[in-house]
C-alpha cells in the first residue's frame, strides 16, 4: 500500500501537542478505510510532540515535517495544503479522535455524489480528558445536501462547519489556494469554505457524529486577548473571502454585486469601536480596503474612509440588528442575507 497514490490525505498541524497526539494517530490507524497518508506539521513545538510521534514514523504511512519556530496554524494549514497527494484531504485537531467510520462513511457520500466539493457532519465533544460534554455550539438543521448558491449565502452569514468533521476534494482545494490569505488566526477555515461553495459545488451533510472535538482551556473562546482577533475577523473574512472568491464563478460576483458595500460598512463599523478602545490593527484596515477596492486603494485612511462612508455605515448597522432579532443565534457573519436556516421557529 506504502507504494500508491494516497486516495486521502490526513492533515495535521500540531503545536505542543503531545498530550493527545497519540490518541489521535491511534484512531487513524484504526481507522476502517486504509488507503491514506497522515502528514503531521511541528509548528515550533516545545513540549514532547515529537517523542509523542516517533513509534508511529514506523508506519510509512506516517509522516513528520516542521518548523524549529511557531509561525502559527494557519501558516501550518498552508503548508500542509500546499504538500498533500491524496484525492480527497480531511484535518483533524491534534486533540481530536476520528472514529474507525470516519474515512469510510466520508469517502462512501463524496463517491456518490460528484457534485458535491466536501461533505461535514456531527461532532461529540469531548473536554482535557477525553470526557464527553454537552455541546456549546449551535445546532442547525442542515439539510443532507445544500447546492452551491444557496451555501455561499449561508456561509457568509455563519460558518457552518466544523473543520475536524469534513472530507473535502483536494482538487477544487488546489484551484482556490492562491486566493487563500495566509495571516487568519481565527478565521482561516470559515474562508476556505467560502472559496470552496464560490465555485459552486454542493455541501453534504452527515449527521452521524464521527469524530470527537475537543474544548480545553487553551481553545479560543477562553483566551481573553484571542478574542479581540475574533471580533476583527469575523467581520474580515466574509468581506476579504468574497472578493478574492469573485473570479471563481458568476454566483460569487453576484453576491459581490449585492453585499460587497454592507460588507464593507460593517466591518468599518466594527472598527470603529476596536478603535474606540484602542485595539485596531493597521493591517486589517489594509486586509479590508485591498478587499473592498480590488484594484488601487490609494491612501486611505480610517478616518478619511469612516467619514465617507459614515450615512451609509449607519444604516448597515440598523439594518444589521433588525435581521438579527428574527432569527435563532446571533450569526458571525452578514444577518442581512436571512436564510430560512438561521430563522427563529
Amino acid at each position: 500500500m506504502s507504494a500508491e497514490t494516497p486516495l486521502v490525505s490526513i492533515l495535521i498541524p500540531a503545536y505542543n501537542a503531545g498530550a493527545y497526539l497519540e490518541e489521535l494517530c491511534q484512531s487513524i490507524q484504526a481507522q476502517l478505510y486504509q488507503n491514506f497518508e497522515a502528514l503531521i506539521f511541528d509548528d515550533g513545538s516545545t513540549d514532547d510532540t515529537r517523542k509523542v510521534f516517533a513509534p508511529f514514523a514506523k508506519d510509512d504511512r506516517f509522516k513528520i515535517t516542521g518548523w524549529r519556530q511557531n509561525r502559527g496554524l494557519n501558516a501550518a494549514w498552508r503548508e500542509l495544503l500546499g504538500t498533500m497527494r491524496g484525492q480527497f484531504w480531511v484535518s483533524p485537531g491534534a486533540d481530536d479522535v476520528l472514529l474507525p467510520e470516519f474515512l469510510e462513511r466520508r469517502l462512501a457520500l463524496l463517491r456518490e455524489n460528484p457534485q458535491a466539493v466536501l461533505v461535514h457532519g456531527a461532532a461529540r465533544i469531548i473536554d482535557e480528558s477525553g470526557r464527553e460534554i454537552p455541546s456549546p455550539f449551535a445546532k442547525f438543521n442542515l439539510p443532507a445536501k445544500m447546492n452551491g448558491r444557496r451555501a455561499l449565502g449561508v456561509l457568509l452569514q455563519h460558518n457552518i462547519i466544523n473543520q475536524p468533521s469534513v472530507l473535502v476534494r483536494s482538487e477544487v482545494t488546489r484551484k482556490v489556494l492562491s486566493r487563500f490569505q495566509s495571516d487568519w488566526k481565527y478565521a482561516p477555515d470559515w474562508c476556505l469554505w467560502l472559496l470552496h461553495a464560490a465555485c459552486g459545488f454542493e455541501l453534504l451533510w452527515d449527521s452521524r457524529p464521527l469524530h470527537k472535538y475537543r474544548i480545553h482551556s487553551r481553545s479560543l473562546s477562553y483566551d481573553p486577548a484571542k478574542s479581540v482577533t475574533r471580533r476583527a475577523e469575523i467581520r474580515l473574512a466574509p468581506l476579504c473571502a468574497l472578493s478574492a472568491a469573485v473570479p471563481l464563478s458568476q454566483t460569487a460576483t453576484d453576491y459581490w454585486n449585492q453585499w460587497r458595500k454592507t460588507l464593507y460598512h460593517l466591518w468599518l463599523f466594527r472598527a470603529l469601536k476596536l478603535r474606540c478602545q484602542g485595539l485596531l490593527q493597521d493591517s486589517w484596515l489594509r486586509s479590508a480596503s485591498d478587499a473592498y477596492y480590488r484594484a488601487d486603494r490609494g491612501n486611505k485612511t480610517f478616518l478619511s474612509e469612516f467619514c465617507k462612508h459614515a450615512p451609509a455605515i449607519a444604516l448597515a448597522a440598523v439594518k444589521e440588528q433588525r435581521a438579527r432579532k428574527g432569527q435563532a443565534f446571533r450569526v458571525s457573519g452578514l444577518a442581512q442575507i436571512n436564510d430560512p436556516l438561521f430563522r427563529s421557529a
